[in-house]
């Protein structure tokens, strides 16, 4: 029953993100940035790959080895949490000793990374001891989240870097080969 609702966390968490980055204007801005293709196939990828790892491989484990995953969630998240602050205090820097504004798409894949990071991982969910089982379905609902997260922020800062070059008038073209980055 516990691994049901995990692969059916992931198999929700597939169209939700999809609609979350139709709703956030994710697909006609990538149709304009290519690097914002990177993002939404690596959280396509990601979500996928850990429903078919719970397909195969999800047994609920004890108590103790539910509980620590939650451990390693909690380093995972906090490096997204160091990861868009780094990017806010960068963009309040740029942005802020210029006239320029900060692009409204950056702070939209900002402010929705935040929610799925702190909406949906902060929450304290109260578990029975002895039920394993829903330390294993929260730490998928919490996987799906941070995945969300993690690339929502990705996205952000493509946009932001993105902006930042156009500004300076630098012309970078990651496709062609007479314009690398060294």
């Amino acid at each position: 029953m516990h691994v049901s609702f995990a692969i059916a966390t992931y198999l929700t968490a597939l169209p939700l993100w999809i609609l979350t980055w139709w709703w956030i204007g994710g697909f006609g801005m990538q149709s304009q940035d290519r690097m914002l293709l990177i993002p939404n196939g690596l959280c396509l990828l990601f979500l996928v790959i850990n429903l078919l790892l719970v397909a195969q491989y999800g047994d609920v484990g004890s108590v103790e080895y539910e509980e620590g995953r939650f451990a390693f969630i909690q380093d995972r998240a906090m490096i997204v949490v160091q990861a868009t602050a780094s990017v806010l205090i960068v963009a309040v820097l740029v942005y802020g000793l210029t006239v320029r504004k900060v692009p409204v798409e950056f702070i939209r894949f900002l402010l929705y990374s935040f929610i799925f990071l702190l909406g949906v991982m902060a929450p304290i969910i109260w578990i029975p001891i002895e039920q394993p089982g829903f330390f294993f379905i929260l730490r998928h609902i919490q996987s799906a989240a941070l995945i969300f997260s993690l690339f929502l922020c990705v996205a952000g800062i493509v946009v932001l870097l993105r902006d930042i070059m156009s500004a300076s008038g630098v012309e970078i073209d990651l496709s062609r080969d007479n314009d690398r980055m060294m």
